[in-house]
């Protein structure tokens, strides 16, 4: 896979270019000097690698590339939704009968839901 340049991510600052080199897999490159400090892969879970870039920095600035979508989208299989719903099924089968089923929220406060706080003022027109 070639090497495509995804975005630049700026913390405490310092300007880093997110640099997709394998499906879910990315380097962080410095800016300022461009030098490749660290990378991050997506899947299973985040994995790290430091080249220079403390630990610390280098998790903040793969959230930043995360939720600031300067990585692409991984296309997971898609779940068997008929084996999942086969499990749960299994699960609640084997549920114990005596738990009672916890009470609606509306129904504890006597039917009605009230705000958890009150709008604002509407301004009165003259």
């Amino acid at each position: 896979m070639a090497r495509k340049v995804k975005g630049m991510v700026h913390l405490a600052g310092v300007t880093y270019r997110i640099v997709r080199v394998a499906t879910g897999s990315y380097t962080i490159v410095r800016i300022s000097d461009d030098r490749d400090v660290g990378g991050f892969s997506l899947a299973p879970a985040l994995g790290l690698e430091s080249r220079g870039l403390e630990p610390d920095v280098l998790r903040e600035v793969a959230r930043l590339a995360i939720h600031t979508a300067k990585t692409s989208y991984v296309g997971f299989p898609r779940p068997d939704l008929a084996a999942i719903d086969a499990g749960m099924a299994a699960a609640n089968a084997n549920a114990a009968p005596d738990v009672p089923a916890p009470a609606p929220v509306a129904a504890a406060a006597g039917g009605v839901r009230r705000p958890s706080s009150m709008p604002p003022a509407v301004p009165r027109t003259t």
